[in-house]
């Protein structure tokens, strides 16, 4: 059975993309068989943390110019990439119609694969609702400021009271240590305790690294990099490993491969 897993956030610009990227990466060195979908649409830029020049992306599956195969890019870490297309402001707001559609056409993945990665667009847009409430698990990537943790509230109050969402979990991105990280998962906690009824769970963090910025520049997921320091894999790691974990959340939704 695959695992899927959203990775989401309230706002752009907190790690969300290059999480997503970093954790498949990361789980198909340790020979899983992974699927990262770049639900982005429009903005999705999964394909240019990996360098992968792409023929084809899900644009071209909804105006029906090529077929799901045709999207699927095998990159050299072993992963399967299905990109989200740049630049196509149509792509931004598609209907609950074409989201099925993106779904649906994932089925035959089912016996290929062991996760599949769902990159969600930022914020609470009903894409970023639909995709995320599809999948088994969904984490959530926050900062610790004021501002993300507004907006990530308003995401899974978004998934609350539109898909009844019971359980989600929290990355902490940037942060300055394990204490640091904490201190902002309990803190955003507190809020969400006092007006839902949702569990949270502390996933793991990563910290503010120049690395991970450079790997970004340099379009190379910083997990394939060989001297990345010790004290940042293991934060990846922590998070990888954490996911078999996660409890599967419940939602009234369509979900990838019809569970």
């Amino acid at each position: 059975m695959v695992d899927t897993i959203a990775i989401a956030s309230g706002k752009g610009g907190v790690g969300k993309t290059s999480l997503a990227v970093n954790c498949a990466v990361k789980l198909c060195l340790d020979n899983k068989r992974v699927a990262l979908l770049d639900a982005d649409f429009g903005l999705a830029n999964a394909h240019i943390m990996l360098d992968q020049k792409v023929s084809a992306s899900i644009s071209d599956l909804l105006d029906g110019t090529c077929k799901i195969d045709q999207v699927i890019h095998d990159t050299p870490s072993g992963l399967k990439l299905i990109p989200g297309g740049s630049g196509v402001l149509e792509l931004m707001n598609i209907d609950s119609k074409k989201r099925w559609e993106v779904i649906k056409s994932l089925d035959h993945l089912e016996t290929d694969i062991d996760f599949l990665f769902v990159d969600t667009p930022a914020g609470a847009s009903d894409s970023s609702v639909e995709f995320a409430a599809a999948c088994d698990k969904i984490i959530i990537v926050l900062v610790g400021e004021p501002t993300s943790f507004m907006d990530a509230y308003a995401f899974i109050k978004a998934l609350n009271l539109e898909k009844n969402l019971e359980s989600v979990s929290i990355v902490v991105n940037m942060a300055k240590g394990s204490d640091d990280a904490r201190s902002s998962f309990n803190s955003f906690q507190k809020i969400v305790a006092q007006f839902l009824d949702i569990e949270l769970s502390f996933l793991g963090w990563l910290p503010s690294s120049q690395v991970i910025s450079n790997s970004i520049l340099s379009r190379k997921p910083f997990v394939l990099n060989s001297k990345v320091n010790t004290h940042l894999n293991a934060r990846l790691t922590e998070i990888a490993n954490n996911i078999h974990n996660v409890r599967s959340c419940k939602t009234n939704s369509i979900r990838f491969f019809d569970k």
